[in-house]
């Protein structure tokens, strides 16, 4: 960074003018730090104000009652929290997608979410879709937006080379 855009920095960052940024910087050596403090040692620079971070809650002194229970809402924090981790677990589910790949071009994506649908309400017949598919060359794994860091995309590797050597077995002996 130049001298220009240091002094521009200090400047929008300090509300002071060009001259008082440059002189700043110059007797802190051109460190924007340093710079900044010696403004605030000089009075130029208004501190920041005093934070305080606790874990420990404090009731408002206006806080009203607006006539629930304290068991009532003990439920009602509950399911609002439960949902919540619904929607979460939905939100990734939608944001992770099942892929089907066969001779590395990519056969069906679709999301997690309907996957599980689909597996809930189609159990039998998905599961032996995907069996299937593994005898006939299709490679199963995950991915999403994040990184995907559960180990299923090995597990589904190995399951498909199993599925390769039952295959190679059952060729070497036809062929004998």
């Amino acid at each position: 960074m130049d001298d220009l855009e240091k002094v521009e920095r200090l400047r929008e960052r300090a509300d002071v003018s060009y001259e008082e940024a440059k002189k700043a910087l110059d007797e802190c050596g051109g460190n924007m730090l340093d710079a900044m403090v010696y403004l605030e040692q000089q009075g130029k620079v208004k501190k920041p104000g005093k934070t305080s971070y606790t874990t420990q809650y404090e009731e408002p002194k206006d806080f009203k009652d607006v006539g629930m229970e304290k068991k009532n809402s003990g439920f009602r924090d509950s399911c609002n929290r439960f949902f919540n981790w619904c929607g979460r677990v939905i939100q990734k589910g939608n944001q992770t997608y099942f892929r089907v790949d066969r001779n590395e071009e990519n056969i069906i994506r679709v999301p997690v979410t309907v996957f599980v649908l689909l597996t809930i309400l189609f159990f039998w017949i998905l599961f032996w879709v995907l069996v299937a598919g593994l005898f006939l060359g299709c490679r199963y794994s995950f991915e999403g937006v994040d990184e995907v860091t559960v180990d299923v995309n090995k597990a589904m590797d190995r399951a498909a080379e199993a599925a390769d050597s039952i295959k190679k077995e059952f060729t070497e002996r036809d062929s004998e």
